[in-house]
C-alpha cells in the first residue's frame, strides 16, 4: 500500500501545526496486513528517543549485578529490527481466578421442620431454615505464598483467609456512607444514663447445675447432643410480639434482637463479611438478620495470627466447617448444664415459638426489655438530641439456684490440640489460656459479652470443650467451666459500656436522616470497613421463602419430617 507522507515536527511530539488536518487512512488500512502489524501491539505506548533506550540497557545491566533478586527476567533493551523482542513480562504471577460459586452455599435448604437427626447433624439442627448465604469458591496458587522471613501470604496477620463476602452487592446499589471501624471506638454515651425496663418474660427459666464448676480435666465430661429439641433463633421482623411493640408505644423507635445489637456494637473486632437489615418506616427502624445469615453462626479463631485455611472448603477445619461446629456446640452446653432435678420456672407466657406445643423446644426464657439510649443536646439534628427507645429480644439460658442471678452459657471449642492443647495447659496455664482465646476470638467473645448485658445476665459461664480426636467434628468433651461477672469480663476484653450503647445511638441517629426504605449494613472482609447500601424494597424479600414453600407443599412428609415414598396407585 503507498505510504502516506510523513511530516516532521522538530519543536515537539505529534504533527506540526502546518500539518494537513486530515489523515486519509485509519487504522482498518492495516487490516490485510496483520501479520506485520499483530494487534497485540496496537495501543501500547513505546519510548523509542535514545534517552528512553538509553535507560532500559541501563537498568538491564543494573539488574544482572544483583545476586537473588528472583528468578524473572530484567527489562530487556529494544533492538531494531527483532519485532519479538523489546518487551518483557513485568507480573508473572496468575491472575485470580474468579470465585467458582454461582450463590450456591454450603447449606442445603430444609424442608419442613424436621424432628429426626439430619443426615449432617451439625448442619441441621441450629433452628434455621437453611439458605444459600456461604460461596464456598476461593482461588488457590502458589502465588499466595511468601518466600520472606514473615509468616507472609494469605495468613500473616491483618489479611483475613476467608474473604466471602456475605452478600453479594449489586451496581444498582447506592453506597451511602463508609465507615472505618477505627472511628467505631471514638463513639461513647454516658451508660449511667441507659434505662432499662422489662416488658415481659417467656418461656422457661430452668436452674444451672453447680457439679459442672467441678469439673476439670482429669474428669472431662463427654458433651450431649439434643437432636430433640428445636432451637429457635427467629428474625426481629418474623418475632410475633416485637412488630406489636412498635405498633402499639409511641415513645418505641426501634426494634431488634440481641444478636444483631451485639454483631453491631462489637463490628469494631470483626474481620470477616456479616450483614445486617435495617428498614425505616414512618421514623420508625427495624434491626433484622436475613434468615440463615452469618449473624446466625459463630467463627472460630477469626481474629487470630494464623487464622483457618479456606483453601480446602471441603476440610473439617475450614472456616465454614468449624461456624457450624462452634453454634452447634453452644446450643448443645445451653441444655447440657441444666439441673434437671429442679423444675424450671414458668414465665409470664410460654414460648412464643412453639407452635406445636408438645414441650420439644429447647429449654430458656426470652426476656423483652425496653432499653432508652439518652439524646445529645449538641447535637445539630433534633431526633439526636431527644431519647430514643428501643426494645430487644433478649435470652437468658439459666440462673443461678437459690438467687435472682440470671446466667449467660457459652462454650469456646479447640479443633488443633498441636497449637493449644488445652488439656495440659488449662489447668495450669489457665491465665494464659484466657488470654489467648480473648486475642483469637475477639469478635465472638464481644457478641457474647454484649449480649449478656442486654440481657441482664450478671454472670457469663464460658465453658472450654475440646474434640475427643482432633480428627474427628462429631464428638467433643467439656474440659472446664470458667465463671465471669459479667461487667468484669466486659472490662477485661475492653468492651464498654459507654462505647456500645455510642456506636448503637450513632448509628440510629444516622439511619434517621434518611428517607424511607431499606438499608443493608455490609462489612468488607478485606478491609475494615463497614458500608451503608440503599437496596429496593422488594430485597431479601418472601420471594424465595414463598417459592421453597410451594416445593414443600408439593412434597408429602413422613412422621419424621422426611419425604415420603409415593404410594403405589
Amino acid at each position: 500500500f503507498p505510504m502516506p507522507v510523513v511530516s516532521n515536527n522538530l519543536d515537539g511530539w505529534g504533527p506540526p501545526p502546518n500539518a494537513e488536518a486530515s489523515v486519509l487512512f485509519g487504522i482498518c488500512d492495516f487490516a490485510q496486513h496483520l501479520d506485520k502489524f499483530p494487534t497485540h501491539r496496537i495501543g501500547r505506548i513505546c519510548d523509542f528517543t535514545a534517552a528512553g533506550q538509553r535507560y532500559q540497557a541501563e537498568r538491564a545491566q543494573k539488574g544482572k549485578g544483583f545476586k537473588g533478586m528472583g528468578k524473572g527476567k530484567g527489562v530487556q533493551p529494544l533492538v531494531a529490527d527483532k519485532d519479538d523482542q523489546g518487551f518483557s513480562l513485568v507480573d508473572s504471577r496468575p491472575m485470580p481466578g474468579k470465585s467458582g460459586s454461582k450463590g450456591k452455599g454450603a447449606f442445603g435448604r430444609s424442608k419442613g421442620r424436621q424432628k429426626g437427626l439430619p443426615v449432617n447433624y451439625q448442619e441441621g439442627i441450629l433452628g434455621q431454615k437453611q439458605k444459600n448465604t456461604f460461596q464456598t469458591g476461593q482461588p488457590t496458587g502458589k502465588g499466595m505464598k511468601s518466600k520472606g522471613k514473615g509468616k507472609g501470604g494469605q495468613q500473616r496477620r491483618g489479611m483475613p483467609s476467608y474473604r466471602e463476602w456475605s452478600v453479594q452487592t449489586k451496581t444498582e446499589w447506592n453506597i451511602l456512607r463508609d465507615i472505618h471501624l477505627g472511628e467505631l471506638q471514638n463513639l461513647k454515651i454516658d451508660a449511667k444514663d441507659v434505662v432499662y425496663e422489662d416488658l415481659l418474660w417467656c418461656g422457661k427459666l430452668p436452674y444451672y447445675n453447680k457439679a459442672f464448676d467441678r469439673i476439670t480435666v482429669k474428669s472431662e465430661k463427654p458433651m450431649r447432643r439434643f437432636e430433640e429439641l428445636n432451637f429457635f433463633n427467629v428474625s426481629t421482623s418474623d418475632d410475633p410480639l416485637l412488630p406489636d411493640y412498635l405498633q402499639s408505644d409511641p415513645e418505641v423507635s426501634v426494634i431488634a434482637t440481641d444478636h444483631v445489637i451485639a454483631c453491631l456494637v462489637a463490628a469494631s473486632r470483626s474481620v470477616y463479611s456479616w450483614d445486617i437489615l435495617v428498614t425505616k418506616i414512618a421514623n420508625k427502624l427495624i434491626f433484622d438478620k436475613r434468615d440463615g445469615s452469618q449473624v446466625d453462626f459463630l467463627s472460630v479463631n477469626e481474629t487470630a495470627q494464623d487464622p483457618p485455611n479456606n483453601d480446602d472448603v471441603t476440610s473439617i477445619n475450614s472456616p465454614i466447617k468449624l461456624g457450624q461446629e462452634a453454634s452447634c456446640i453452644n446450643q448443645n452446653i445451653t441444655q447440657m448444664v441444666l439441673d434437671h432435678d429442679i423444675e424450671a420456672e414458668d414465665m409470664e407466657q410460654p414460648n412464643p415459638f412453639d407452635e406445636d406445643e408438645d414441650g420439644s423446644v429447647a429449654s430458656g426464657a426470652y426476656r423483652y426489655r425496653k432499653i432508652t439510649l439518652p439524646g445529645n443536646p449538641k447535637a445539630e439534628e433534633e431526633f439526636a438530641t431527644r431519647p430514643v427507645s428501643l426494645i430487644v429480644r433478649t435470652e437468658v439460658n439459666c440462673k443461678m439456684p437459690g438467687s435472682d442471678e440470671y446466667v449467660s452459657v457459652k462454650a469456646l471449642n479447640e479443633y488443633n490440640h498441636k497449637s493449644t492443647d488445652w488439656r495440659k495447659k488449662l489447668e495450669t496455664q489457665r491465665g494464659a489460656c484466657l488470654a489467648n482465646e480473648i486475642q483469637n476470638n475477639a469478635f465472638k467473645l464481644g457478641r457474647w459479652t454484649a449480649q449478656a448485658i442486654l440481657s441482664g445476665c450478671s454472670t457469663l459461664k464460658l465453658g472450654w470443650v475440646s474434640r475427643i480426636n482432633p480428627n474427628d467434628p462429631w464428638t467433643h468433651s467439656l474440659l472446664n467451666m470458667h465463671t465471669h461477672n459479667t461487667e468484669n469480663f466486659a472490662a477485661q476484653i475492653r468492651l464498654v459500656p459507654n462505647n456500645m450503647y455510642g456506636i448503637l445511638r450513632t448509628i440510629i441517629d444516622t439511619v434517621m436522616t434518611w428517607q424511607d426504605g431499606k438499608y443493608l449494613l455490609l462489612k468488607d472482609p478485606t478491609k475494615a470497613m463497614i458500608r451503608f447500601y440503599e437496596v429496593p424494597w422488594e430485597t431479601f424479600g418472601e420471594e424465595e421463602e414463598a417459592e421453597g414453600e410451594e416445593e414443600e407443599e408439593d412434597q408429602e412428609l413422613d412422621e419424621d419430617g422426611n419425604v415420603a415414598p409415593p404410594q403405589p396407585v
